[in-house]
């Protein structure tokens, strides 16, 4: 017979908001289980870039959101036991039209009105925090409290943390149904056997619909495929992240920042590059759906190559060692759904963070901790309802 376990609290998803959500609880003295398919980070946590952007929010509960939680990376930086590689390096976001100057002048207009640290900066003013911009380049904007992480480790960190506090992490383990009796989750039916619990989690990413139809709930949440090259290492070149104004049109679907080729607007291309600890760079990068196909392309690489050298002329002279993609847990409107389900108690909703995942993932186990353990949070998520779509 299948074996028979049970929790205070089942997480499904391991990646780094279920690591997270964990991670959190577990400091409270919960008891967590992780229930994971494949393993730790083998998802959109472990195909993507390291971004912690602040100024790529949208203005409003978004970026409160990624500031609220910001902080939170300094305190796991000490407190994991993994070295997450965090960095404090800012965030450039430059622009190659004078149309697009116009938007980033009244984005940190209002960025800068919600209390983020924003600076519009002449082209001119670039060469002190990015070596050799295009030509095209007209300037940009600057955001100090912009950062970055190596989102492997991060996951990976939060997981044995909470697994050192007590949590159990099945890996390999694929959730076949959920029983709800008399409104309220009872166990969780899987692969390894069944779990009693009266508290589930739902931090499965581009699985979360198929989670969701389980409790007969419709979670909207996408695959969105993002394409990303890995150059050789170098000696550190870049000070900061950085990224093109096209990024932030596709990304928020910001009309004036959106690609006008029409290559580009089909793969969704929005030049981003970091360097990571180990002196690789990463560029990117593409918004794409194409349904849970997670392959590269040699289209979509040959495009972020060439936009990459319209940015960041120097490249040339670095050899790409590899690409990668990842399937981005995408909503409706691109934010998170955070939240309960309406008639069914016990049955928690952390999903659909888009490309937000890392920048997010501590303000989201926190508040979904505080949210399964005390029915409240310490930040309103209503913003981030399932049934704002509804």
């Amino acid at each position: 017979m299948p074996e028979v376990m049970s929790s205070e609290v089942v997480v499904i998803g391991g990646g780094v908001i279920g690591a997270a959500v964990a991670y959190y609880l577990c400091r409270e003295g919960a008891e967590v289980m992780i229930v994971e398919e494949d393993d730790l980070a083998s998802g959109a946590s472990g195909a993507c870039d390291g971004f912690v952007s602040l100024q790529t929010k949208t203005p409003g509960p978004h970026l409160r959101l990624a500031m609220g939680g910001a902080q939170f990376f300094h305190e796991l930086a000490e407190d994991l036991e993994v070295d997450i590689e965090y960095r404090g390096c800012g965030g450039l976001l430059l622009a190659t039209t004078q149309e697009q100057m116009k938007e980033l002048r009244a984005r940190a207009k209002t960025l800068k009105a919600e209390g983020l640290e924003v600076e519009v900066l002449t082209a001119s003013d670039l060469k002190e925090l990015l070596p050799e911009v295009g030509k095209e380049v007209k300037g940009g904007s600057y955001c100090p409290q912009d950062a970055q992480v190596n989102p492997i480790s991060l996951t990976l960190g939060l997981a044995r943390k909470a697994q050192e506090m007590g949590a159990t992490i099945l890996r390999g383990c694929k959730v076949e149904n959920i029983v709800v009796t008399n409104n309220r989750v009872r166990e969780i039916h899987t692969t390894e056997g069944n779990i009693h619990s009266r508290r589930v989690v739902c931090a499965a990413g581009v699985g979360s619909n198929q989670i969701g139809k389980m409790i007969i709930v419709d979670v909207p949440v996408l695959p969105q495929r993002g394409q990303i090259l890995v150059t050789e290492s170098s000696e550190p070149v870049l000070k900061t992240l950085v990224a093109g104004a096209e990024y932030l049109g596709t990304k928020a679907n910001i009309e004036g920042l959106l690609p006008a080729d029409a290559e580009a607007a089909k793969l969704g291309l929005g030049f981003t590059a970091e360097q990571t600890a180990a002196g690789n760079l990463l560029l990117g990068s593409t918004r794409e759906f194409v349904g849970f196909d997670d392959q590269t392309t040699p289209e979509a690489m040959n495009a972020i190559a060439r936009n990459a050298l319209r940015y960041l002329p120097w490249v040339k002279d670095l050899d790409v060692i590899r690409s990668f993609a990842g399937l981005r847990p995408c909503s409706p409107d691109g934010l998170p759904i955070l939240g309960t389900i309406k008639g069914i108690r016990g049955f928690y909703l952390a999903t659909g963070h888009s490309g937000d995942g890392i920048c997010l993932a501590p303000i989201t186990g926190k508040l979904i901790s505080e949210l399964v353990l005390d029915g409240e949070t310490s930040l309103d998520i209503a913003p981030f309802s399932l049934y704002r779509f509804k």
